[in-house]
């Protein structure tokens, strides 16, 4: 028996309804292979186990913005649910966890958020009230998420103020504010933007532009990069080296589909020559990514953890100085919820901790609000939430690309040639403008850097030439700097001089 849902929008029972970004949602909010769909006026979450189970969709919560969401984890039963009340509930139930999480109870200074969690509380009770009043029900729990997702981003905020101010007074430690390298770009005057402008840049190193053909290892375009970044002795986190998706392993591994030790072993040889040739330039290497997402080969578990303490261990001898990092490019993990014998990216980050691989850091990817598999927007507490999930394994994490759009409609010139719509992938307050834009990077930074353990965060993309998500650049496409820009340089110079206090 299916988990069912009567959707309702502004009081009214939604009788057609297109949930957007939809999963079924299993234990810790990890998204797990299931069904989801509307039909005969309810949406339905089918799992074959029969277990309870939640659904995470994109909602409009008010102002606050549109949001992927999901309700608390429910038993299957001949009733249905009210969607709006299980939103709602679920954000106020996760309020309560982070609150205790952060000590934030008894803290100093959060009277106003008690008073304002206590009306949430107010509206959502009042609404499991009406059981017998589904409209009037709905527009009370709907008043209770726009308002808990307002508290929670306050909440978020007003913790990461507190953690940094702790992180500027201890010297702000080893955090790096960069931006991530777009090799497609042939442009003299990108590049020295790009090289002069942060401390750290991400240079991208797919294994298919060193071997597009088997035997070739053409590393003239790698080289000049290198050249670069290091005569402006700006830090370079290289890779992922070994990404097992499609656009970045060239064609003619995709022999070895069936044959994980042999394609184990072309990627320990790639490995051997890239590191071996630019070990004395790089800062740190994401070594490996995409191998728990299953999207290009199918690898077993255990292969997947073999595989990755094989590279990382290649890494560490050649480059015993460097730091050898793990990518986990979509760390919300949408790819679970559609490939079969794929592996949750916490699950997988976790094993990877406790099998022994003698990594150095985990590498995350948050590329937001753009209609792609991992693109559903999130609002800053559920940014913080994800980052702390990762505080527990005992590594440092590198947000090796932030990502969100500077325009709401799409972009002809970005990576997805127009087809990726930002208004059908959510939005942060506001419709995506360059204005909106800057004052996410600025207060997604502030989540970031808070956190002790996070050691860099570099923004996607430089420019509005081909930016990963619609006009996403720090510059537009004539090299014309925008808010998102400035605000970024703000935060690098806070950081350097909270630096430069520790030295003195």
């Amino acid at each position: 028996m299916p988990v069912s849902f009567e959707v309702y929008r502004e009081g009214r029972r939604q009788l057609t309804f297109a949930p957007m970004h939809a999963a079924a949602v299993g234990p810790e909010s990890v998204l797990i292979p299931g069904d989801v769909c509307f039909r005969d006026g309810l949406l339905e979450v089918s799992r074959a186990d029969g277990t309870a189970v939640g659904v995470s969709l994109l909602w409009d919560v008010g102002p606050a913005g549109v949001f992927a969401c999901e309700t608390t984890r429910l038993p299957p039963r001949k009733r249905p649910y009210n969607l709006n009340v299980e939103l709602a509930r679920f954000r106020l139930m996760k309020i309560v966890q982070k609150q205790e999480d952060w000590n934030l109870f008894d803290f100093p200074r959060t009277e106003r958020f008690g008073q304002e969690f206590a009306e949430c509380q107010r509206l959502l009770a009042e609404a499991l009230g009406r059981p017998d009043e589904p409209e009037a029900a709905s527009v009370l729990a709907d008043q209770s998420l726009g308002r808990s997702v307002a508290l929670s981003e306050d909440l978020a905020a007003f913790h990461a103020e507190l953690f940094l101010n702790r992180r500027r007074a201890g010297g702000a430690g080893k955090a790096l504010v960069g931006c991530r390298a777009d090799i497609s770009v042939h442009n003299q005057r990108y590049r020295d933007l790009l090289a002069g402008g942060f401390d750290a840049v991400v240079l991208p190193m797919p294994w298919k532009l060193f071997s597009p053909q088997e035997g070739d290892f053409d590393t003239g375009p790698i080289d000049q990069w290198i050249e670069l970044l290091s005569r402006k002795r700006t830090a370079i986190i290289a890779g992922p080296l070994i990404n097992l998706v499609e656009e970045d392993l060239p064609d003619w591994t995709f022999i070895w589909e069936n044959d994980s030790e042999t394609l184990r072993e072309l990627a320990y040889e790639h490995i051997q020559r890239v590191v071996a040739r630019y070990r004395k330039q790089v800062t740190a290497w994401c070594v490996c990514g995409g191998l728990c997402m299953n999207d290009a080969f199918s690898l077993t578990f255990e292969q997947m953890i073999e595989m990755t303490r094989l590279l990382v261990a290649q890494v560490k001898s050649l480059a015993p100085q460097a730091k050898a990092l793990v990518s986990v490019s979509e760390p919300f993990g949408e790819y679970h919820a559609q490939a079969a014998g794929s592996v949750s990216p916490i699950l997988y980050a976790e094993m990877v901790g406790q099998a022994g691989v003698n990594l150095d850091g985990y590498a995350l990817d948050l590329e937001l609000g753009v209609p792609a598999r991992s693109g559903a927007m999130r609002d800053l507490f559920q940014v913080g939430c994800l980052l702390d999930r990762f505080s527990t394994m005992g590594k440092p994490v590198y947000v090796t690309s932030l990502a969100a759009p500077g325009q709401q409609g799409p972009d002809a010139a970005d990576r997805s040639r127009g087809k990726h719509n930002p208004a059908l992938a959510g939005r942060w307050r506001r419709p995506w403008d360059a204005q909106v834009q800057a004052d996410f990077l600025a207060a997604a930074f502030d989540i970031a850097l808070s956190r002790p353990f996070v050691e860099a965060v570099a923004w996607a993309d430089l420019s509005d030439l081909s930016p990963s998500v619609p006009a996403g650049g720090l510059y537009d496409d004539m090299f014309q700097a925008k808010p998102a820009l400035e605000r970024l340089n703000q935060i690098r110079e806070r950081v350097r001089q909270w630096q430069t206090a520790r030295k003195t």
